[in-house]
């Protein structure tokens, strides 16, 4: 394992020859055409990767993601409710499952233009422990061939609610959804991409998009509620500055806010295994190490983000090194530091659904602040976590209290019960 940040790029950077460890070919995923093309999985075939990236690209922008905004703000709606209940009548919140149920209820929505009601009903799908079982099988069993079948029910599953929204009427909102522009770009161009295609970028919002952005958010409580003076600040700088309805891009222009939630994915990246990679032919020098053709390198964003020569005082956390004036003495040593900043991964293979994620986390954390005081029910409490694939939290059990400030007065966004259950019932 590698971790000398300069070699980021010899690795994982767009020019690289590095390909894919056969380790991915345990996430693949057969039907009875054989192996379904997945861009988590393919390895080599470098055309077919950048074939299916670009058919997503548009859904993950930036600009795409601005039209999911109200959407989000309608599932953000009914996690409110749901904390509103814990605050009204003073019980404990295990805020750390909350999270999670919203993450999936949000993806959902965004795929498939409606959502699993996890919020309300939990995880009745039992898409959590599929997807665990299936990372560890992948993290433990790495001499297999052929993927574990725990995968093939998350891909019927995928297709399914696919099926759905195929055979749903045209809608001028149900277009916009992230597998309703896959088809649609499918439909000007049928060569463009198969429906297994658009199944299997389905299963990768549903298994990584929910778990990296709850990890992320119960990251971001768990480091603000265990240190006290960042509460505060954070609490201040959103409550004199935002009213509801938060806008991503208000919240988005506070610097201690964003700063926050850089430093807690940067303690606690979702993704804690080894990425690995295989030397090419002609061999490659790495860390000034000289590597044979067919051996396998990679890094770690656990191990990448503890490198105190990149990250001063790297296990503790100080939102402030993001700010340059602050924490960060330059503009290049920020440069460095987001350079190493491997969360969402590097280059081709960089997350596609980063923005999304962080637009949530976003929202989630200003909203939240804004509207209660989030202690611990237990003072001093640690969560657990463990490590197949992601690195999954548990033991954020809070209590809310509910604010009364005129920066809560209710706007379009509002906590709101569920009104019905759509997507995912069968």
């Amino acid at each position: 394992m590698a971790s000398d940040t300069n070699e980021i790029s010899t690795i994982y950077g767009i020019k690289t020859k590095f390909y894919k460890a056969p380790f991915y070919d345990l996430s693949s995923i057969y039907d009875e055409q054989g192996l379904v093309p997945d861009p988590f999985v393919i390895r080599q075939d470098k055309a077919l990767h950048a074939r299916m990236k670009r058919n997503a690209a548009n859904a993950y922008s930036m600009d795409g993601l601005m039209q999911f905004e109200p959407w989000i703000d309608e599932v953000l709606g009914r996690l409110l409710f749901v904390l509103d209940n814990h605050a009204l009548h003073q019980t404990t919140c295990d805020l750390g499952k909350l999270l999670k149920m919203f993450a999936m209820d949000g993806v959902t929505r965004l795929s498939f233009g409606s959502d699993f009601g996890y919020i309300e009903r939990g995880d009745h799908h039992r898409i959590f422990p599929t997807t665990d079982l299936f990372t560890a099988y992948m993290s433990i069993v790495s001499w297999a061939v052929k993927g574990d079948k725990s995968s093939e029910a998350l891909f019927q599953l995928s297709e399914r609610e696919t099926r759905k929204v195929r055979d749903s009427p045209p809608d001028e909102d149900a277009t916009k959804t992230f597998i309703a522009r896959l088809i649609l770009n499918q439909i000007s161009n049928p060569k463009s991409i198969t429906d297994r295609e658009i199944a299997t970028h389905a299963i990768g919002n549903l298994t990584a998009g929910a778990d990296t952005t709850g990890i992320a958010a119960k990251a971001v409580f768990y480091y603000i509620i265990t240190n006290p003076l960042v509460y505060e600040r954070l609490a201040t700088d959103i409550r004199e500055n935002l009213q509801v309805p938060i806008q991503f891009s208000q919240a988005n222009e506070l610097p201690f806010l964003r700063a926050v939630i850089q430093e807690a994915m940067r303690i606690h990246p979702s993704v804690g295994q080894v990425l690995s990679r295989v030397v090419p032919e002609g061999g490659a020098t790495v860390g000034g190490h000289r590597l044979a053709p067919g051996a396998e390198v990679g890094m770690s964003p656990w191990v990448l983000h503890r490198n105190p020569e990149v990250f001063p005082d790297p296990d503790s956390f100080i939102p402030s090194r993001w700010i340059v004036g602050e924490g960060c003495q330059s503009e290049d040593q920020l440069r460095e530091m987001k350079r190493s900043f491997f969360t969402f991964g590097h280059g081709t293979h960089t997350c596609s659904g980063k923005h999304i994620s962080i637009m949530e986390v976003t929202k989630l954390l200003a909203n939240i602040i804004l509207r209660y005081d989030v202690e611990f029910v237990n003072v001093g409490e640690e969560y657990r976590f463990v490590n197949w694939w992601f690195t999954n939290q548990e033991g954020l059990n809070v209590t809310l209290t509910r604010r009364t400030e005129e920066s809560l007065i209710e706007g379009p966004m509002r906590a709101s019960p569920r009104k019905s259950m759509v997507a995912g019932a069968s």
